[in-house]
């Protein structure tokens, strides 16, 4: 798991703000909309990689092993993706009952 964190921390993304600032004061400011665009998606995109570390290094810590932590992992994507399946399902009934009963 160490090299999983190793490589999740290698692919954190960055934004050159110095090339943004400067094309900004070239185009007058049009540029500012790909720069906030750049800066959000770079931010997101971070959070997602450091979200990942914090629950590695969480089963870590309670001195699970590698594999062990492995396990844990996809079985917490297993159950958040039966989540994610179940609220998408409730929402499309909850819209075609809405309009079946309407």
């Amino acid at each position: 798991m160490n090299e999983k964190i190793f490589v999740l921390t290698s692919q954190r993304k960055t934004t050159n703000h110095i090339l943004h600032l400067i094309l900004s004061v070239l185009t007058g400011g049009l540029w500012l909309i790909v720069w906030l665009i750049a800066a959000s998606n770079n931010n997101s995109y971070n959070k997602q990689l450091d979200k990942q570390i914090n629950q590695i290094m969480q089963y870590k810590t309670r001195g699970l092993s590698d594999s062990e932590t492995y396990l844990k992992i996809n079985a917490d994507k297993a159950n958040s993706d039966v989540y994610q399946g179940r609220v998408i399902f409730v929402v499309i009934a909850a819209v075609f009952a809405y309009f079946y009963f309407r």
